[in-house]
């Protein structure tokens, strides 16, 4: 809203607010014994922007107010004020600066999270100014940033009590002194040097923890990067060296790799993909660790079908290496999100988000789904209300469809063990299962949304033979869900999809003599998918897609009820392979099919995500002192990311070619018996590997293929028993079988949907006392973009 306007100066004013209502899984963050609750959410905001010749100037203020049904506990109020102001000094200089003021509460995701019965609540407050222009036609651009960060006192309970926990170790004042020099021009763009000076200093110059650490520190940060355009791409990448000194000697110094990315690719004239690196030093309290190397990657997907109507998806990837503590994080959010404008002023929002977090420490793990639904407003409109280029439904119809699976089901097992002490530990195996299914779907140009309705038959379960034996199994299962999908030249589908699943599991368990305790009950549970659906003709559509699936715990024992109950956390990851019939309906307007040929020099990148499963046997002793044999198989998921090239011919229909392919992982399990007892994981660091594809080419522009090949894969094994630590690097050669599908997305761009089962050659660990024998495979889902050359 402009209130006035004079030549070249004008004052706008808009204001707006949003009501949210969610749905949260898992409110703790907690990997067993989960909370679930609904929350309203109410945020309100406020701009002023003045615009004067030489002088911007631009206030923002908002809230966010929620509330939560059941656990009132977790209440907040957050707050937040700031300024910016840029001042042109001549046609070759400006000026710039602002302020920010928040007051807001910690997130129970933070690493630095002490379980006070409320979120820790802290004050941010942070101003920068400085200069930048240009020089014989090169940019430059010097700035300090000043923060100063206040942590509240919490109250937590220790088991016994309340206590005061004391935050004040973490209050601190950060100052960065930077600049950003063009060094020279290209046709489209600019190379660039930077550097920063970063300070940290702690009110407190000892923290509170036992050891008594110095956190303050000094670093700094030197890169070299471009800014510009690169055919259809635009955005900035850089790389340099980051390095912080910490006044503590036993912490010394953190030096490693700078990495930065932000760039933006139109796939088309509605359709942009952005892609964003970063990496950085942060801070923490975490005993031992002077902070931890922060690097996270991702996509976001933003689709507009039309002024009134948008779709956007995320995916991002963080791992946070503490430096100084034997710990290493892997943070997973991915989402999607749908807004439709009642008019140019009101919106609706749904929005669907996963949240996971994995660990080679045990027990700080979790996952959660979280799903939003708001309303919004604001005062300026968001599109002109006259527009006849508004969304409009241009096809529907319902279909049904057959499946088959490969379900691997992940249990994290939770309990106390003799002594005073506890277990954490993963379960899991994979079985092969089958289903039927059945949706209605609009089409509005070329997203769709849908629902759809599901059934499952079949069984994947593990069980653990020890001196305590007990078991997990999945059943048959029903789901309802909601798909929003995008669909690429040649009318192949790409698609997300989040629901409802209800699952029977049965489960086993017996202590020494105590009588078999079984149950089997139906447990509730969130999924989340993606997949593809490539058309073959006469109705009929390939479907090849990965879910994955968090469900309600619950606990076990023997005897149950006993007062020394396991807790099971079951997750679940399921690829799938099906044919789809549409029954008819509306019809809509298909693209004419333009031939693929998939012959030719390629490369690209692939993300994965998949189960490791590992069967373990080896000697052990009750205590009783009764000597036994543990047979029992660990399970875990993780993500994969990495490069593939190859070369492939295409003769007729038929296609072969070779494959060379590269990734890091992520997959690992872990088991830790505290505070005695084994503490021993094994992580898939790794792999390399080359196979052959042979396939098909349907529809004149589908590629579906098998492949198989040999991969050498690095773990690490970590055990320690009885005083001895074992660390072990081993590669293991595997044999790769799968398939795919493939279609074109772009000029001399493809998309694939890869599934692929591996089996590895067994290991052993020697830890003096024993040896373990570990028999592992691997079961990994991969979606790639590859270019033709």
């Amino acid at each position: 809203m402009v209130l006035s306007t004079q030549g070249a100066n004008s004052l706008e004013f808009d204001a707006g607010v949003s009501v949210s209502e969610q749905f949260t899984d898992n409110v703790f963050l907690t990997a067993n014994d989960r909370r679930s609750d609904f929350i309203t959410v109410i945020e309100p905001w406020i701009s002023l922007a003045l615009r004067r010749q030489d002088f911007r100037l631009n206030l923002d203020a908002s809230a966010e107010f929620g509330r939560f049904a059941d656990y009132s506990s977790e209440d907040f109020n957050d707050y937040f004020l700031g300024a910016q102001a840029r001042y042109r000094i001549n046609d070759s200089v400006f000026a710039f600066g602002g302020l920010d003021f928040a007051w807001e509460h910690e997130n129970r995701n933070s690493p630095d999270d002490v379980d006070g019965v409320k979120p820790t609540e802290l004050h941010d407050a942070s101003g920068f100014f400085g200069i930048g222009g240009k020089i014989n036609d090169k940019s430059f651009r010097l700035g300090v940033n000043v923060r100063d960060l206040d942590y509240d006192d919490v109250r937590a309970f220790d088991g016994v009590t309340f206590v005061n926990v004391d935050n004040d170790d973490r209050d601190r004042l950060q100052t960065e002194i930077g600049g950003r020099l063009g060094v020279a021009k290209t046709t489209n763009g600019e190379v660039f040097v930077q550097g920063i000076y970063d300070k940290r200093e702690y009110d407190e110059k000892i923290d509170n923890g036992g050891l008594g650490f110095q956190r303050s520190s000094d670093g700094f940060q030197a890169a070299v990067g471009y800014t510009g355009t690169v055919g259809e791409m635009r955005g900035e990448v850089l790389v340099g060296v980051m390095s912080q000194n910490y006044d503590d000697p036993r912490f010394g110094t953190t030096t490693t790799v700078d990495l930065g990315a932000d760039l933006t690719w139109p796939l088309s004239a509605k359709t942009q993909l952005t892609g964003i690196v970063e990496r950085s030093i942060e801070e923490t309290t975490l005993a031992g660790a002077s902070g931890y190397v922060s690097t996270s990657a991702g996509l976001r997907l933003r689709h507009s079908v039309a002024p009134n109507m948008s779709v956007a998806g995320y995916f991002f990837l963080t791992q946070n290496d503490y430096q100084g503590a034997a710990r290493t994080d892997i943070l997973t959010e991915t989402g999607i999100s749908l807004r439709r404008y009642l008019n140019s002023r009101v919106y609706l929002d749904t929005d669907y988000d996963f949240l996971q977090r994995q660990s080679d420490v045990a027990g700080v793990e979790y996952d959660e789904h979280r799903l939003t639904l708001s309303f919004g407003m604001s005062l300026d409109p968001r599109y002109d209300a006259g527009s006849v280029d508004l969304a409009k439904a241009s096809g529907s119809g319902f279909y049904v469809g057959a499946q088959v699976s490969d379900s691997a089901l992940h249990t994290k097992v939770d309990g106390p063990r003799g002594g005073g002490g506890n277990l954490t530990a993963d379960f899991g195996d994979h079985d092969l299962t089958g289903g039927v299914f059945a949706g209605y779907r609009t089409d509005f140009g070329n997203l769709v949304l849908g629902a759809e309705a599901e059934v499952d038959f079949g069984e994947s379960g593990w069980t653990h033979l020890a001196n305590r034996d007990f078991s997990a199994k999945r059943g048959n299962s029903f789901g309802v869900s909601a798909l929003t999908g995008v669909r690429t030249k040649n009318d192949s589908l790409i698609y997300g999809r989040f629901g409802l699943v209800s699952t029977e599991f049965d489960s086993t368990y017996q202590q020494g003599t105590n009588p078999l305790v079984s149950t089997s009950d139906r447990k509730l549970g969130f999924l989340l998918g993606v997949g593809t659906e490539v058309p073959l003709g006469r109705r009929v559509s390939a479907r090849m897609e990965y879910q994955v699936r968090a469900y309600e715990d619950y606990d076990i024992g023997s005897p149950l009820g006993g007062g020394d109950d396991d807790n099971f956390a079951n997750v679940e990851s399921v690829a799938r392979l099906g044919l789809v019939y549409a029954l008819g309906g509306t019809n809509r307007a298909t693209p004419e099919i333009e031939p693929t040929d998939f012959s030719g020099l390629y490369a690209g990148v692939q993300l994965g995500h998949g189960s490791l499963q590992s069967d373990n046997v080896g000697p052990r002793v009750s205590g009783s002192g009764v000597a036994f044999t543990l047979d029992a198989t660990r399970a875990g998921q993780g993500f994969t990311g990495g490069l593939v090239a190859g070369y492939g011919h295409q003769i007729n229909n038929f296609y072969v070619g070779g494959e060379a392919e590269f990734e890091l992982s992520t997959a690992d399990w872990n088991i830790e018996r505290s505070p005695q007892g084994r503490i021993y994981s094994a992580k898939k660091l790794g792999t390399i590997g080359a196979g052959l594809r042979l396939g098909y080419v349907v529809n004149d522009s589908v590629l579906l293929y098998g492949r198989a090949g040999v991969v050498r894969s690095k773990f690490n094994t970590e055990y320690q028993f009885g005083g001895v630590s074992v660390d072990q690097n081993d590669n293991l050669n595997g044999i790769r079988l799968g398939g795919g599908v493939e279609f074109e997305i772009g000029k001399k761009t493809n998309v694939r949907f890869d599934y692929t089962h591996t089996d590895y050659e067994s290991h052993s660990v020697n830890y003096v006392a024993g040896v373990d024998q570990f028999d592992t495979s691997e079961q990994l889902f991969r979606v790639g973009l590859t270019r033709k050359f």
